[in-house]
């Protein structure tokens, strides 16, 4: 004890200020706790390294999805607009029944064709090529056709080019329960062209939309995406 009060006196007096200033500073130092990392919340995902994944845009979590406007909801359509009609192609996702350990399927998805003629054009504005943004159609009088999973899996294993005949898909709307409904009858056949005709009868009315190639391998791929999602596979990772 003698000796270290000898050597401190021994230091120069800058030297023994500083170290009187340290020894004074740890004596009243609080220590500090580490705090604790921010948890995520339970409906983030969490990557194999343990960070949280970031959370989508306009993501709700479950006990907040009844608050979702329904502005947030996305609508679609693909447009196939021909000289005599026009066909619009958009898909109706499954419904799903409470059960008591969650959800279950409750009635599939499906892809919906509506088929509208065209208007007459206007005196004088000719009828023009097709596709021509003055022309207009009846939509107000369209005829729909729901196709299911499986319909659209016959239209992807290439049934409609498969033969002569084509891929003739029926519906009575009598079996749904829609009484006074005419019949319908799709029929997807190859033109000597390489183009697909979609022709839709259901009772006097009749639609008849040419597809191109092009168009026809843009119907497929959304068939592709859809399948899966219209059976109700994407919900049960979500």
């Amino acid at each position: 004890m003698l000796l270290s009060r000898l050597a401190h006196s021994a230091l120069p007096a800058s030297l023994r200020a500083s170290a009187a200033s340290s020894a004074s500073s740890q004596l009243h130092a609080v220590p500090r706790v580490a705090s604790a990392a921010p948890r995520a919340p339970s409906h983030v995902a969490q990557y194999s390294n343990g960070s949280a994944a970031p959370v989508p845009p306009n993501f709700a979590a479950p006990n907040d999805r009844a608050a979702t406007s329904s502005s947030d909801r996305v609508y679609t359509n693909y447009y196939v607009y021909k000289t005599r009609a026009a066909m619009c192609l958009r898909l109706l996702p499954p419904t799903f029944a409470k059960a008591q350990a969650g959800k279950v399927l409750e009635r599939d998805g499906t892809m919906l064709l509506e088929f509208a003629t065209a208007n007459a054009a206007a005196p004088g504005a000719g009828n023009g090529p097709a596709g021509n943004v003055n022309r207009t159609y009846n939509w107000g009088n369209k005829v729909t056709f729901a196709l299911s999973p499986v319909e659209l899996g016959n239209i992807l294993a290439g049934d409609a080019v498969a033969s002569d005949k084509g891929l003739v898909l029926w519906h009575d709307p009598a079996k749904l329960g829609k009484t006074g409904e005419p019949i319908k009858k799709l029929s997807l056949k190859q033109l000597p062209d390489g183009n697909i005709s979609f022709n839709l009868t259901a009772g006097p009315e009749n639609f008849s939309v040419p597809v191109t190639k092009g168009e026809f391998e843009v119907i497929k791929s959304v068939a592709q995406f859809a399948i899966p999602r219209l059976l109700g596979f994407d919900a049960v990772f979500e």
